[in-house]
């Protein structure tokens, strides 16, 4: 019975991780406070959002083995333009050393870390070999003669099995690989360093931040995004 929870257990588990959020196959960092805000979806991702009167607010962070990506959206419906500080997003994490980074670097990284070609490994040697002895005796007065044939098999299942993974590991490389160069453009068109910083009226910026952290530790954070005199704050838990 044990046994039998175990695996349920597992199972769970399982499908939990299949069916998380997820944006360019990174993880999406879930809210601490999902219920205080509204959301829209774009890309199956369901993005949350702020209002302060004519200010919208949308902010999405996800985590890159070395980096947190923090796309943030604000649309501007008053009759004014909006200017926005070089650094108007913050990341606070309490506990640890969180710094911006240079965002088309990260793409760079992201870009090179896909730029070669799959390389599959070679495949093992063959496991065992089967020897196989037919023959025949023939009798001529006092002479015995002896006549057979002597067959070796040799066992490739192992190869068969492991040219297969091949194929299924070189092909979740390329869909990865695809995923990947086409994330390292999109980090490069809304990098925030490339960005406008005035949002004219009925206008809408999207900008992307890149944070590192000095020790990587998972814990609650805060970004803070701050458009004028109001600031809009996202708290996540990880």
């Amino acid at each position: 019975m044990n046994r039998y929870w175990l695996m349920v257990t597992a199972m769970l588990l399982l499908c939990k991780v299949a069916t998380a959020e997820s944006r360019f196959g990174r993880p999406v960092i879930k809210l601490s406070n999902p219920k205080e805000f509204k959301y829209f979806k774009l890309d199956d991702n369901q993005f949350p959002m702020l209002e302060r009167g004519p200010i919208s607010v949308s902010c999405m962070t996800y985590r890159g083995t070395k980096s947190y990506y923090v796309e943030v959206a604000v649309d501007n419906q008053s009759e004014s333009p909006i200017t926005l500080d070089p650094n108007f997003v913050s990341f606070n994490k309490p506990g640890y050393s969180v710094f911006l980074t240079d965002t088309v670097s990260s793409a760079a990284d992201v870009w090179a870390s896909v730029a070669g070609p799959f390389i599959p490994t070679r495949p093992p040697p063959p496991t065992q070999a089967t020897t196989t002895y037919s023959g025949t005796a023939s009798t001529y007065g006092n002479t015995t003669q002896l006549s057979g044939t002597a067959t070796t098999t040799v066992d490739d299942s192992a190869a068969g099995w492991h040219g297969l993974g091949q194929a299924i590991a070189a092909r979740r490389y390329r869909n990865a690989q695809t995923r990947d160069q086409s994330f390292a453009v999109y980090l490069v068109t809304f990098a925030h360093e490339k960005q406008e910083g005035t949002i004219q009226p009925g206008k809408a910026g999207l900008y992307i931040f890149t944070f590192q952290q000095i020790k990587q530790k998972k814990a609650p954070f805060d970004v803070t995004v701050k458009v004028g005199s109001e600031s809009f704050a996202f708290r996540y838990k990880e």
